[in-house]
């Protein structure tokens, strides 16, 4: 039975040190009864069963309440010279399937690693990648260039490992370069001497062509000049330029006649500036076909040794081809960079800011290179740990800057997540993390499915208007992800998750404990040698080993088996350490890791004491003396989370005339847990089985967990409660001396619980509270559960002096006569009659009475 949690079923697999080993539910005997041959021996001639008991159990000799680990197995005085180990221990089912997982590089077979907490997970994974990862390849490295065509879509390069940077270097070197030989040969004298007497000769033909229109026009009385607007030709009378108002006043015949003669000069102005526009048009090109093929030579100066070194790299030639051209087109960029751009470069610089790219900060950035990902100094392939797996953390993000009110970015800012990071190589994330923070599995689901490492804007998957920005070409994913966590994660994931099995096709699991044999102890030496190595601690002598090994069986509650929550073992270890270095000891001793054990304990367990403290002041009600009708002394586990402790419950039950059989009070008040409620139906099942083949009991039993105030679960406490009844039924007195813990089945066998040690502890921690008053105690305990027993010294120490028995039982026929010293009246619910004086016997007298009672009431009121 348990407080809070449920901690006691045995067919639970071990999570913690508190709960009982696994075990197969025990099955019914096979209970062929041939009642007529059995009635000739046990009936006397006049029908009636000679009272009979069961054989009772033994108690349990001090050797099998705690198994100690032998000194003597040890060849060593202490573990200063025991070198370091870094195998697997007792883990093959794990390690086989993450060999497998990390063998096959097909898409899908990424790793679950199941187990509890503790058991070395982590490290063992850590382990494993380090090896895979030193015979792997360095995977490529990835950079992020500018994509001239889709200004919005960076693009996406890879390169062998470690050439990313230097490939940064050389974009730098060239543009830097470039930035200092285009403005000097732009600005050099040949090409000034080269441009000024070709821009000469083009002046000097407009000048000629010019002069010749002032002649045509002057034989015409016209005279030519040049206006913002174009040619304008004036009228010319008696050798006088009319004026607008001078020619409006002339006569209509003379307006005509200078109209005609306009119309005859109007053509071949055209025609002038036809020309003058052709040679501006051939200055132009002239100008920067000079200027072109002088930065052409420039440019290819400084970038034809980049083409050569990267010549078979096709995403970088082509990068470098365009960046090429861009560089020409854009030549007077790099000559006016102390005037800002102007034309062309303006109105992309407009385009540009729309985007949200900051280009006025530095108008050469579009030629850098960022390097987004970068395994030169890999020895093989990367192992990433991703300890804090937020979303941008693990997919990525594009950083941006707030100026002037606005956001702005551009691809320089893009950078890389674990799963890029990990690219080629290997990804370990915690399950329990990862689900923390929203979206982030279906984004992982996503991304492992496609094999693509998209760059995405979180707040764009939420947003309900779609917003402009870059939108990064993906980078090819090959990974092997590893995800840390415990069964319910895993269980949970593969019946409620599809997609699940599909990508993490390889379990492993690893078990929480281990066989005690002399291979797995020497184990524990190893780990505790490494870790007092490693963690620099004092060395342990044999009798401190011996207390870690016994203490690795009390985590997982078995003297057969030790635990492998080694993350607890090495708490320990440290913690033993101190306890020495205290005492100012050399080495560590059983007493300083028994110390160290007492005090964690004292660190969590303020509630026990607080609760010791009201039996103690009798606010809680308990009797360990005496004889009480109804009422047993039941055994609890108080789960708190760090800790477990047991607890004695004063369960009582009261009969009543009545039909409803067994009254479970805490179900009723709604404090009672499912399981706890199944027992109550078994035992009463039990109960029925047994009283009321033929007729209906017609009585109520009211069973209740006296001053329990919180929610009741678990099935320990079944033969408690059916003890309770019968005695209340029969009317006879239990021994208060003793307490009980034990499940129940239909047909009256005592099945294991779990946290056996926390009762039994709980149990004589009481009676030291209330004070030895009997001269034995007494617990029953289900006979499946003696070799769960790793009860504390204290315990053992009054199993020794003969203070309390712990006593394991079969049946429920056992317990009652142990609880009451009256025999129970059959070890089987087949047989038809119980034995004469029997608790089962009075009570059939009794129902016997009451229904011949009620026969005699119902004849008299007719």
């Amino acid at each position: 039975m348990i407080v809070g949690k449920r901690k006691d079923s045995p067919l639970r697999s071990t999570q913690s040190s508190k709960k009982s080993k696994t075990l197969k539910p025990s099955r019914p005997k096979d209970r062929k009864v041939k009642s007529q041959q059995k009635s000739k021996l046990t009936s006397s001639r006049s029908g009636v069963v000679k009272l009979r008991g069961v054989k009772l159990p033994e108690p349990l000799p001090f050797e099998k309440v705690y198994k100690e680990c032998d000194t003597d197995i040890f060849k060593f005085a202490t573990t200063a010279k025991i070198g370091e180990s870094h195998e697997f221990i007792s883990q093959d089912r794990a390690v086989r399937a993450i060999n497998m997982g990390l063998g096959i590089r097909k898409p899908g077979y990424n790793i679950y690693v199941a187990g509890a907490q503790g058991t070395g997970k982590t490290s063992v994974i850590k382990t494993f990648l380090e090896r895979w990862s030193k015979t792997s390849d360095v995977p490529q490295d990835w950079i992020y260039v500018y994509n001239f065509q889709h200004t919005e879509v960076p693009r996406a390069i890879s390169l062998p490992p470690g050439e990313a940077k230097k490939f940064k270097k050389g974009m730098d070197y060239l543009v830097k370069g470039l930035r200092a030989e285009i403005p000097m040969a732009l600005q050099s004298e040949d090409y000034e001497n080269a441009v000024n007497a070709y821009l000469s000769a083009s002046s000097d033909r407009k000048a000629k062509l010019f002069s010749d229109l002032e002649k045509r026009a002057k034989s015409l009385d016209f005279q030519v000049k040049s206006t913002r607007m174009g040619i304008e030709t004036v009228p010319v009378v008696e050798g006088r330029v009319l004026s607008e108002k001078e020619y409006a006043k002339l006569s209509d015949e003379l307006r005509e006649s200078i109209e005609d003669k306009r119309a005859q000069i109007e053509p071949e102005v055209l025609d002038f500036a036809r020309k003058v526009r052709a040679i501006d048009s051939e200055t132009r090109e002239y100008v920067e076909k000079l200027r072109s093929e002088l930065g052409r030579h420039v440019v290819n100066v400084h970038m034809d040794p980049l083409l050569e070194e990267y010549k078979s790299n096709k995403g970088i030639v082509d990068y470098l081809e365009q960046v090429r051209d861009h560089v020409l087109e854009h030549l007077m960029e790099f000559v006016e960079s102390d005037e800002g751009p102007s034309g062309a470069a303006q109105s992309q610089q407009e385009q540009l800011d729309m985007l949200g790219l900051h280009e006025e900060r530095d108008r050469f950035v579009r030629y850098h290179v960022n390097v987004f990902v970068d395994n030169g100094t890999n020895q093989g392939a990367p192992v990433i740990i991703e300890t804090n797996p937020t979303y941008y953390n693990l997919f990525g993000k594009i950083e941006k800057n707030v100026e002037h009110g606005m956001y702005l970015t551009d691809f320089t800012m893009i950078k890389a997540g674990a799963i890029h990071r990990a690219n080629g190589g290997y990804l370990v994330l915690n399950a329990m993390d990862i689900f923390k923070t929203g979206s982030i599995w279906d984004t992982l689901k996503r991304v492992l499915k496609n094999r693509l490492g998209f760059i995405e804007d979180m707040g764009e998957q939420y947003s309900l208007l779609p917003t402009s920005g870059l939108r990064p070409a993906p980078i090819p994913l090959d990974l092997k992800v590893i995800l840390i966590g415990n069964d319910e994660i895993y269980h949970l994931l593969h019946s409620g998750d599809e997609d699940f099995s599909k990508i993490f096709k390889i379990k492993a699991h690893f078990d929480e404990k281990m066989y005690r044999h002399k291979s797995n102890i020497e184990h524990y030496v190893d780990f505790i040698a490494t870790r007092s190595d490693k963690e620099d601690l004092l060395s342990f002598d044999r009798t401190g080993v011996a207390a870690v090994v016994e203490y690795g069986s009390r985590l997982v509650d078995d003297q057969r088996h030790l635990s492998t929550q080694f993350g607890t073992l090495k708490d320990l270890t440290i913690e033993a350490d101190y306890v020495a270095r205290e005492q100012n000891s050399k080495v560590i001793k059983r007493s300083h890791v028994e110390e160290a054990l007492d005090q964690r304990f004292y660190r969590v367990n303020l509630v026990e004491e607080q609760m010791e403290e009201m039996v103690k002041q009798e606010d809680l009600l308990l009797s360990i003396e005496g004889e009480r009708i109804g009422q047993v002394n039941g055994l609890a586990v108080y789960d708190m989370g760090d800790y477990s402790f047991g607890k004695v419950s004063r369960i009582t039950c009261t009969v009543s005339m009545s039909n409803e059989g067994v009254f479970n009070i805490e179900r009723a008040a709604k404090m009672s847990g499912r399981i706890h409620d199944k027992g109550v139906h078994i035992l009463s099942g039990f109960l029925s089985a047994l009283l009321a083949k033929q007729h209906h009991m017609g009585i109520a039993a009211s069973v209740c967990f006296e001053q329990s105030y919180g929610l009741i679960d678990g099935d320990s406490a079944s033969i408690t409660e059916l003890t309770a009844i019968v005695s209340a039924l029969a009317r006879l007195p239990i021994k208060q001396n003793l307490a009980m813990t034990g499940s129940l089945n239909q047909f009256g066998e005592v099945q294991p619980i779990g946290g056996v040690n926390e009762k039994i502890e709980g149990f004589w921690r009481t009676v030291e509270l209330l004070g030895k008053k009997a001269e034995t105690y007494k617990v029953l305990i289900p006979i499946q559960n003696a070799p769960n027993l790793m009860v504390h010294k204290k315990v053992r120490q009054a199993v020794k002096d003969g203070l309390l028995e712990i006593i394991p039982v079969v049946s429920f026929a056992q317990v009652f006569e142990l609880a009451t010293g009256v025999p129970f009246g059959v070890e089987d619910i087949y047989e038809e009659r119980f034995s004469e004086g029997s608790a089962l016997w009075i009570i059939e007298q009794r129902l016997k009475e009451i229904r011949e009672s009620k026969k005699r009431e119902r004849q008299k009121s007719k």
